[in-house]
C-alpha cells in the first residue's frame, strides 16, 4: 500500500511560493477502506490537491483536529441533524469556513497553527430553563477571562445553574468588516472567537420564563428572602394560580387571584407564573405567551450623544458598558427609540418575529426576582451570596455610584447620565461626583464591568445585569390610571390620548394620592411584595427607597422609575436607599436623572 507523506507534499507547496496558503479540509461522505478506514480531505493550494489519512492532519506548518461534543474524532462525523458545527480554535488566529450543504470546512492561513474544528449536539444547561430565543441577528456569546467570544451552540455558552445567564448581542451587519468577525462567508457563526466591545452595538441578557411561590400575598410587611423559582417549558402555564385585573372605570383596578382548579383564594406558597411572560396589556384577558424575553444589560445610551443629555431626540441606541446612560428624555422619546430597533436594518432584525420597546415594570419585577433567587445572587444551597464579601443576610447586588453633575460650593446638581457598567468600592458607595456638568465621572480601571464591576451584576459576574442599583433612574412602562379609571394619566410624558401605545406595552395602576399605599401593587412586579415595613417611604428590601406612583395637586408623579438614581446617597450620606427593588415615581419628563433599558420578546 502506498504511503502518502503530508509533511514532503508540504514542505514542496511552501517552498514554490510563499503567499497565503488555503487549506480546505472536506469530507467525502464516500469511505474508502484500504487496509482501514480512510476519509478523503482536500488541501487546495493553487490547482494541486493532496490526500491525507482521516486522523489529525499533522505536518510540521499544520495540524488539525475534529472534536465532536469534547471528543477527540478519527474520522470527520457524518451528515446528521442532530450534529451541529459549533466553530474553531486556532492558535495563531487563522479562519475556518463551514459550509453545511457539502459537510465541508476550508482554513485559510499564511503562517503555521494549530486547530480544532468542533461538532456537538446542540448546548442546554441542566436547570430547565427554555433555551434562549436566537432571533434574526442576535448572536449567542459568552465570557471568559474578561473577553467576549462567539458562543459555539454546541458547547456550554450559559448555566443558569452556575448564575451564567445566556448573553447575546447585536452588531452593526452593513459593515463587511465588523459582520466578518461573527459570521463566516457562509453565514455561520464563528465560534470561539473572541471579539472586541467595540465591534458590538446592544448587549442582551435571557430572561427565562418561570414560576415563582408566593411569600406575601397579604400585603404584610415582609423580611428580604430567597424567592423560590422553578423554570417552565416552552410557553406552559404550570402555577396554580391565576390574576386577572378589572378596570372598574372609577379610578379602582382590582387584582383578583385565586387558584385555577378550585377558584380557591391565593395564599402564600401557591406557585404563579410571573406576568412578565404573557405580552398583553393589565386589564386585557389574553395575551402572547412567551418562553422568555430578552433585557438590555446595561442602561441605553446614545453614541452620537457622549454626555447623554443633548438634543430632544435619540438618534441611535447603544446598550454597551462604559457608556454614559442616556438622559433628559420624555418616555415618549424613548419608547419611540426602543421600538424603532425592530426595523433599524442595521440590527438585520425582523420585525414578523421580534418586538422591541421599552422595559416595562413587570418586566424590571421578573429581572429584580430572578435574581432574588439561587440562579441569581444566592449561591445553589441557598446558604451564602455569590456577591463579593456578603452573605445571605446581607446579599445585594452593589451599586453603580458614578455621577454627571457639578459642584458649586455646598450644592451639588445632577447634571445628566451615569457611567454604565461601574461600580462603588463598597455595596452601598456614596457618589462619586465630579465637577464637570459634561461628562460623567469615569470608572476606576478596577471598578469596570469585567472587574469589580461584576458586583453591580444581578448575577455577581459578567452574565448578569448591570445598572440596576444606582447608576441612573430606569423610566419603564408602568403608569397610574386617571382619577375616572378611563385611560392612563400621562402627566408630561409626551404621550396623549392621540399617540399612547398599545396597552400591552404598559402596565397600569390603580389611581391614588398617596405614596405609601402599596396595595395597588401588582403580584410580580417587585412593589407591594417586597416591602419590610408598610407606609413608610424607606421600607423596601435592603431597606430601598419605595414610593407608588400617586397625583396630588400638582405631583403628577404618575411613571414608575425604578432601581434608584446613585445620588440617593448625596441626600443620606450613604447609597442604602438606591437598589433593585427601588421604586421613585415621576413625572415621564425629559429628566436629567433618568433613563432607561430596552426589552426583546416574540412579535
Amino acid at each position: 500500500m502506498r504511503t502518502f507523506n503530508p509533511v514532503k507534499e508540504l514542505n514542496k507547496i511552501q517552498k514554490g511560493n510563499k503567499n497565503k496558503i488555503i487549506l480546505g479540509v472536506c469530507l467525502l461522505l464516500l469511505i474508502i477502506a484500504i487496509g482501514s478506514s480512510y476519509a478523503l480531505y482536500q488541501i487546495k493550494y493553487n490547482k494541486q490537491i493532496i490526500y491525507t489519512k482521516v486522523e489529525p492532519f499533522y505536518s510540521k506548518d499544520m495540524q488539525l483536529a475534529v472534536y465532536v461534543n469534547g471528543v477527540k474524532q478519527d474520522k470527520f462525523p457524518e451528515k446528521s441533524d442532530d450534529i451541529l458545527y459549533g466553530g474553531y480554535e486556532c492558535e495563531k488566529g487563522s479562519k475556518i469556513t463551514f459550509n453545511n450543504n457539502d459537510w465541508s470546512v476550508t482554513l485559510k492561513t499564511n503562517k503555521p497553527d494549530k486547530c480544532n474544528i468542533i461538532f456537538g449536539n446542540k448546548y442546554e444547561d441542566k436547570s430547565g430553563a427554555n433555551y434562549p430565543e436566537l432571533y434574526q441577528g442576535l448572536i449567542p456569546i459568552y465570557f471568559k477571562e474578561g473577553k467576549i467570544y462567539v458562543a459555539d451552540v454546541t458547547s456550554k455558552w450559559y448555566d443558569y445553574d452556575e448564575h451564567e445567564w445566556a448573553n447575546a448581542v447585536l452588531i452593526d451587519n452593513t459593515n463587511p468588516d465588523i459582520q466578518s468577525r461573527f459570521y463566516d462567508e457562509n453565514g455561520n457563526l464563528r465560534g470561539r472567537q473572541e471579539v472586541e466591545e467595540s465591534d458590538i452595538l446592544q448587549m442582551y441578557v435571557w430572561i427565562p420564563r418561570y414560576k415563582y411561590e408566593l411569600f406575601n400575598v397579604d400585603n404584610k410587611g415582609v423580611p428580604k428572602q430567597i424567592i423560590n423559582i422553578k423554570f417552565e417549558e416552552g410557553v406552559s402555564n404550570t402555577g396554580n394560580i391565576k390574576c386577572t385585573y378589572t378596570n372598574n372605570g372609577d379610578g379602582t383596578i382590582t387584582e383578583d387571584c385565586k387558584d385555577k382548579d378550585t377558584e380557591a383564594i391565593v395564599k402564600n406558597t401557591d406557585w404563579y407564573t410571573h406576568p412578565a411572560f404573557t405580552f398583553k396589556g393589565t386589564t386585557e384577558e389574553s395575551g402572547t405567551e412567551l418562553p422568555g424575553i430578552w433585557v438590555g444589560k446595561f442602561e441605553s445610551s446614545d453614541p452620537t450623544n457622549e454626555n447623554g443629555r443633548a438634543n430632544t431626540t435619540i438618534d441611535e441606541i447603544a446598550v454597551l458598558p462604559n457608556k454614559t446612560s442616556v438622559v433628559k428624555k420624555t418616555i415618549k422619546t424613548m419608547f419611540e427609540a426602543s421600538q424603532a430597533i425592530e426595523t433599524t436594518p442595521k440590527y438585520n432584525l425582523s420585525s414578523v418575529e421580534i418586538d422591541t420597546h421599552m422595559m416595562k415594570n413587570m418586566e424590571w419585577g421578573a429581572v429584580a426576582y430572578l435574581s432574588q433567587s439561587i440562579y441569581g445572587i444566592y449561591t445553589k444551597d441557598g446558604e451564602g451570596c455569590v456577591i463579593e464579601g456578603m452573605d445571605k443576610e446581607t446579599c445585594k447586588v452593589w451599586i453603580n455610584n458614578t455621577v454627571q453633575g457639578a459642584i458649586f460650593g455646598a450644592s451639588k446638581y445632577v447634571y445628566g447620565g451615569t457611567y454604565t457598567g461601574c461600580v462603588g468600592d463598597s455595596v452601598n458607595a456614596v457618589p462619586k461626583w465630579n465637577d464637570d456638568d459634561n461628562s460623567p465621572a469615569k470608572c476606576d480601571s478596577n471598578n469596570v464591568w469585567t472587574k469589580k464591576g461584576v458586583n453591580a451584576s444581578t448575577t455577581g459576574n459578567m452574565y448578569g445585569i448591570y445598572d440596576m442599583n444606582g447608576g441612573a433612574y430606569d423610566f419603564v412602562m408602568g403608569v397610574i390610571a386617571t382619577e375616572d379609571g378611563t385611560k392612563p394619566y400621562y402627566a408630561r410624558s409626551g404621550f396623549s390620548d392621540t399617540n399612547m401605545p398599545d396597552k400591552k406595552y404598559y402596565d397600569l395602576y390603580e389611581f391614588g394620592t398617596e405614596y405609601t399605599t402599596f396595595e395597588r401593587g401588582h403580584l410580580g412586579d417587585a412593589t407591594r411584595e417586597i416591602l419590610k415595613l408598610l407606609e413608610n417611604a424607606d421600607g423596601g428590601w435592603n431597606g430601598e427607597k419605595s414610593h407608588f406612583v400617586w397625583i396630588s395637586g400638582e405631583n403628577y408623579n404618575a411613571w414608575f422609575r425604578r432601581g434608584g438614581a446613585n445620588y440617593f446617597g448625596y441626600y443620606y450620606d450613604e447609597g442604602s436607599r438606591s437598589g433593585i427593588f427601588s421604586s421613585y415615581p415621576e413625572f415621564g419628563k425629559d429628566d436629567l436623572a433618568s433613563s432607561f433599558r430596552i426589552v426583546l420578546t416574540d412579535a
